[in-house]
């Protein structure tokens, strides 16, 4: 993969893309008719997407994508990066192989609109097509200058230890804040939702969370998964405490640790942790909805145990796999077709 821009934490990058939108007929185009549309279409993403991209190998992309996933030429761009883009801190333009996507282009307006554009119905963007990625860092991000961690990957034994609980003069020592600042900085970089320190080889009874981005999230699918912003925060020597009486929600899970796979996980819908905070002071957490998914996920990490050893393995796939053939199915259209 080859990136336009290699360098960091750099401020206010501009594009020098100029031209004029041609008007044009509504057009249906199958990818087998290469000679009737551009060789290459572009695609904007936010930076948190690309980066769950580059590590699932399957295009991240927002909610604004669920019906049909749009494009522009490179002769939008600019245009398009002003309306939409224009106070985003960081996003990358993704350079497309238009022969190498998946699904059916229509030349169209959006509804309501008179521009016309390219949009892909009833298939994905496959990894191999990106051609190139440029990232523009219109602000520089906080944690650019802090050392980011190798993630430890299944099959190495630190995963599958119970770690250690932390002491209070442990907790607040140097070594131990500066470990929070260093997972924070790994999490939002891999993306993730959570980071457990046996992840990044610590056996240690600490965990971060922090869910804040749901842009490839439509309203349905948030409500569905009972999924709300939760701030940064951190967890210490937890104790998870099961509320039955609220019963379970099965859904997808993924994990950093095993990448590029997901499968269908029950997890209790509301749980209560016990637990310590970054200054070792006793935290009591109730959680519902994904929160409390969140929550049962990254303590198992701390007790040597992983989402696969929860999952039905007869869902178990891979991300391409879901995105190209089950991402519009429901869990339980899923669950019906796997154990056939």
């Amino acid at each position: 993969m080859k990136n336009w821009l290699t360098i960091a934490c750099l401020c206010a990058v501009s594009l020098s893309l100029v031209g004029n939108e041609k008007p044009a007929t509504n057009e249906e185009i199958t990818i087998e008719e290469t000679n009737q549309f551009p060789q290459y279409l572009y695609k904007i993403l936010s930076l948190r997407n690309w980066q769950a991209t580059e590590r699932s190998k399957t295009a991240q992309l927002s909610a604004e994508d669920d019906a049909f996933i749009h494009f522009s030429t490179q002769d939008q761009l600019e245009r398009l990066i002003g309306k939409y883009w224009a106070d985003a801190p960081q996003f990358v333009i993704l350079k497309i192989d238009s022969q190498k996507l998946e699904g059916r282009l229509v030349f169209e307006t959006n509804p309501g609109g008179t521009t016309q554009y390219y949009h892909l119905y009833d298939g994905f963007i496959p990894f191999s097509s990106i051609v190139e990625s440029k990232i523009i860092y219109q602000q520089p991000i906080d944690t650019c200058d802090l050392q980011k961690l190798d993630i430890v990957q299944i099959g190495h034994p630190v995963l599958r230890q119970v770690a250690r609980e932390l002491s209070v003069e442990e907790i607040v020592s140097p070594e131990i804040q500066n470990l929070i600042e260093i997972m924070k900085a790994t999490m939002r970089a891999a993306p993730g939702v959570g980071l457990a320190a046996p992840q990044i080889g610590k056996p240690l009874q600490l965990a971060v969370i922090e869910d804040m981005d749901h842009s490839h999230l439509n309203a349905e699918q948030l409500a569905v998964r009972d999924r709300h912003p939760i701030p940064f925060h951190v967890i210490i020597n937890p104790r998870l405490y099961i509320e039955e009486s609220a019963g379970d929600a099965e859904f997808f899970e993924g994990c950093l640790s095993v990448p590029e796979f997901i499968g269908i996980v029950p997890r209790a819908k509301s749980v209560r942790v016990e637990c310590l905070n970054e200054r070792g002071e006793p935290v009591v957490i109730q959680a519902k909805g994904w929160y409390a998914r969140i929550l049962q996920h990254e303590i198992d990490h701390l007790n040597g145990t992983l989402y696969i050893d929860k999952a039905q393995l007869s869902t178990l796939m891979t991300v391409e796999n879901y995105v190209k053939l089950h991402k519009d199915k429901s869990v339980q259209e899923i669950q019906t077709v796997s154990t056939k």
